[in-house]
């Protein structure tokens, strides 16, 4: 069976061919495309049986592939695997024509089951499909699930504020208000190989480097994204912003050390099994002190 998987991060793709596996599915002839674009195209060849997509790509995003193919008359299976959790963007994609919309983090067992209801064409009653949304887990769950490896988390002390370090930015909450995620340059890097599937050494190297090659930190990118999820105030729905990668993280006015600590949320020591350790916690600031919105790798 031709399942194709459409996400702009191969990281992403690896991840849900991992989750159909585990789940049972036959992935030997799946097929990837790392835009809409190239996924129409492939799709008009013919021979696909599924489609799982992300929402948010260049080139094509998720809900114009989707339209795309039904206006082709391409009736393929398809399904939405996205970070975007609002019921406006879940009525949009089924009123599209999808048959279901999961929101990360998932589940092997949450993904095979829309899988198989939408291969074996049986759609919900009202004929519009089936919008799942993940599950709100902890910080240490959901990287478990991004990196396929064991993450143990800590209380500690906020993050060293004086070296390198990576953060992003989420909006939503309450009004005016910004909330942080700040990680520890080293354990930035271990996500990022982690969820790259890059080998610890590697770690070692953009530590040791004091940077991220361009991809690596597109898939911290996306894992900050699936983060949102954990962003304290869930319930409200938290947006992530921008990224970004710093040589000091006194570089941003709201990280100076005299701080007010009560502004620090849930600092955490964080172990993925086979990398190295750090810090990282997420911190609430006045929108009014941000001199400017944070990068997005690769816009």
């Amino acid at each position: 069976m031709a399942i194709l998987v459409v996400d702009d991060s191969h990281a992403m793709r690896m991840i849900v061919l991992r989750e159909l596996r585990k789940a049972g599915h036959e992935t030997r002839d799946a097929l990837e495309a790392e835009n809409g674009r190239v996924a129409l195209d492939r799709a008009r060849q013919g021979g696909v049986h599924l489609v799982l997509s992300g929402w948010n790509m260049p080139e094509m995003n998720g809900i114009t592939l989707l339209r795309a193919l039904r206006r082709d008359g391409i009736a393929v299976p398809f399904g939405f695997i996205t970070s975007e959790s609002t019921a406006h963007i879940h009525r949009v994609a089924l009123d599209a024509g999808a048959d279901f919309v999961i929101t990360k983090p998932f589940s092997a067992e949450t993904l095979s089951a829309q899988v198989e209801q939408a291969l074996g064409g049986r759609r919900q009653a009202d004929g519009l499909g089936a919008a799942v949304v993940g599950e709100h887990r902890t910080f240490s769950t959901v990287l478990e699930d991004l990196v396929g490896r064991g993450v143990v988390t800590t209380p500690s002390e906020p993050p060293r504020v004086g070296s390198a370090g990576a953060v992003a930015s989420y909006a939503g909450g309450s009004a005016g208000r910004r909330m942080l995620l700040v990680v520890e340059f080293g354990l930035a890097a271990s996500i990022a190989a982690a969820f790259s599937r890059l080998p610890a050494k590697d770690a070692e190297t953009f530590t040791s480097d004091g940077a991220l090659p361009e991809l690596v930190e597109q898939d911290l990118y996306e894992v900050a994204n699936v983060l949102s999820t954990v962003v304290p105030g869930y319930e409200e729905r938290w947006t992530l912003q921008g990224l970004t990668v710093l040589s000091v993280m006194r570089d941003l006015p709201e990280l100076q050390e005299d701080l007010n600590p009560l502004a620090w949320r849930g600092p955490l020591e964080v172990h993925i099994t086979g990398y190295p350790s750090g810090r990282a916690a997420f911190l609430s600031v006045d929108e009014s002190l941000l001199l400017s919105e944070l990068s997005v790798p690769g816009a």
